[in-house]
């Protein structure tokens, strides 16, 4: 089983892209169009009327300030761990294309969180033993992926796609299965379980 690794540090792995950092240098220029040609006068215009000048006073107000996106909501690993469901709130579940919170139920390890989302059964643990992990890797196609700012451990077996990450401890890992709807190609099991694992990530303080 590849080595789960919490930052990123893995030798010849992601960490060696930051010895090749680029910096992107966008330039915006923007000219005014000359004329050679003299313009022709400009007829004076007409004394604004009241109600004009009213409305172009109130086009030339500023807008409103547009208020800055809120930040996700963040839990201990314990508060998620024991309720999973929150590690996935509205606007995860909009962006993900979920609809309802999600159901919560008690399993060999603790509490998991189901949802579905285009087609895929996606349930979710934050408290999973490394054990459970080596077992559900054992018969598997692993391999690592990117999960967030983590790199996971994918496992594909008999149509299932299994997925652990570690956050601060190898021994307490964070894992989705997720299992296909009838009928729905197996190609999208694995990005659905990983992008839930991923919104939760960054619900974790």
């Amino acid at each position: 089983m590849p080595r789960l690794d919490r930052d990123q540090r893995s030798r010849g792995g992601p960490s060696r892209r930051k010895a090749g950092l680029v910096l992107a240098l966008a330039v915006s220029l923007l000219s005014a169009g000359c004329s050679s040609e003299e313009p022709a006068p400009r007829p004076s215009s007409p004394r604004p009327t009241p109600s004009s000048s009213a409305s172009a006073s109130t086009s030339a107000s500023p807008s409103a300030p547009t208020s800055a996106p809120a930040q996700p909501i963040k839990y201990t690993r314990e508060q998620l761990a024991a309720r999973p469901c929150l590690a996935l709130d509205e606007r995860d579940r909009a962006a993900l294309g979920i609809s309802g919170p999600g159901k919560q139920s008690s399993g060999e390890h603790g509490a998991q969180c189901a949802w579905k989302l285009a087609g895929q059964y996606v349930s979710l643990a934050l408290d999973l033993p490394l054990s459970y992990a080596k077992t559900m890797t054992k018969n598997g196609r692993v391999s690592q992926v990117p999960v967030g700012q983590h790199r996971a451990v994918q496992s594909e077996f008999q149509r299932i796609c299994f997925i652990f990450v570690a956050v601060d401890d190898v021994n307490r890992l964070i894992g989705t299965t997720t299992i296909p709807d009838r009928g729905v190609s197996q190609d999208g099991t694995c990005p659905a379980g990983a992008s839930v694992a991923a919104a939760a990530l960054t619900h974790i303080r």
